[in-house]
């Protein structure tokens, strides 16, 4: 990829973004950031790839340098970058800022600025924008718009609304906006809409793993056993294979990835033993396991080294063992799936035991761990 990044041919913006959102999706994101600096003339490709990769900080760096010169590209990219983070105050200002510079908001701008409000789990707020871009901008929501507002009706355990907006909006629900739903009924444990949920995902694609997965952990937080066996018995037989997670994490230029319950890793022993040594300092701390991840009934010895053992816990205690960065620097973990309600909730007892930020972007969003708390206010 550094060889294509300065080929000459990378002249113009799509091309730009094309390089720059494939980086971004490297398991190696610091890596990706050395190409970034032989785009600058491009600033909205820029500030668009360092907001895919997290880094907000250089985003509004290149940002406040070339605001003057850039168009409503580089604005919406700006503002999407906050948006994933769910730094609506932020977005909020920078749309206001826009439209006093005389820029005209496009459905881009509203994009984000309904992703922010979702991500910060504020429903009003993202009602009261949806309304304004029809009604104040004349602009017609895509599909992204909607599912932005079903997944923040949702969040607001407003379930069976948001069905409703899903079923009666002027586009096909995709896969994408019933998994978002289905997520909430599982986290408000509202198995009728869930199970509904989980049908129309796997009408769509009959191999979606997830549309199981969650279902399963949905049936296992109440507790509910035997629908937890039925579903991995209609996966079985449907012969659908369960993603496995799998987790990485930058040091000294090298990418390591962690699998759960995995033991390949050279330094291994060191490994579980940091980890360990985590687990129960933050249980001095007030950590309770979150017991509902398990979608097994086993003893309760096996249940927590089956959670200790997840995958963005073993690169964590990796990182941390490693020096993986400076003291008071982030640690980033990537993650090929949403981030366990366990782990979140570990992560945010090792933010404030380590006083450290854990910056971990599973397959939903970018989590903050700071202080003992995450930016995503506990919903994801």
């Amino acid at each position: 990829m550094r060889k294509g990044c300065s080929m000459k041919c990378l002249s113009d913006e799509v091309c730009f973004s094309s390089v720059i959102v494939g980086l971004a999706r490297n398991s190696k994101p610091m890596d990706a950031l050395s190409c970034f600096v032989e785009m600058r003339r491009s600033g909205s490709a820029l500030i668009d790839g360092y907001g895919k990769c997290g880094l907000l900080g250089n985003a509004r760096g290149v940002f406040d340098e070339l605001e003057m010169e850039l168009n409503i590209v580089g604005w919406n990219a700006v503002m999407a970058g906050h948006a994933q983070q769910g730094e609506h105050g932020n977005v909020i200002e920078l749309f206001t800022l826009m439209e006093e510079r005389g820029m005209v908001p496009d459905e881009y701008s509203f994009l984000a600025i309904l992703t922010a409000f979702y991500n910060a789990g504020l429903v009003e707020e993202t009602e009261i924008w949806f309304r304004r871009m029809t009604e104040e901008y004349s602009l017609e929501p895509c599909l992204e718009h909607y599912t932005c507002l079903v997944g923040a009706l949702g969040k607001a355990r407003r379930l069976e609304e948001a069905e409703r907006i899903a079923l009666s909006m002027p586009f096909k629900p995709d896969a994408a906006l019933w998994r978002v739903l289905l997520s909430k009924c599982a986290y408000h444990v509202n198995m009728d809409i869930a199970w509904r949920m989980s049908d129309r995902l796997l009408h769509i694609n009959p191999m979606d793993d997830s549309a199981y997965v969650i279902l399963a952990n949905a049936y296992a937080s109440a507790g509910r056993w035997d629908e937890v066996r039925e579903v991995w018995k209609r996966m079985k037989d449907k012969k659908v294979r369960k993603e496995g997670g799998k987790s990485w994490i930058e040091t000294q230029g090298e990418v390591h990835v962690f699998l759960a319950g995995d033991r390949r890793h050279e330094r291994a022993d060191e490994i579980y033993a940091k980890l360990a040594d985590l687990m129960e300092e933050i249980e001095k701390l007030g950590y309770v396991p979150v017991w509902a991840e398990m979608l097994h009934e086993v003893e309760e010895k096996e249940k927590k080294k089956a959670l200790w053992y997840h995958s963005e816990k073993l690169a964590l205690a990796f990182g941390l063992l490693n020096g993986t960065a400076p003291p008071g620097k982030a640690l980033r973990i990537v993650k090929n799936l949403r981030i366990c309600r366990d782990c979140h909730e570990a992560f945010k007892y090792i933010s404030r035991l380590i006083e450290r930020e854990i910056i971990v972007r599973d397959v939903n969003r970018y989590h903050r761990f700071l202080n003992g708390s995450c930016n995503c206010g506990d919903q994801w």
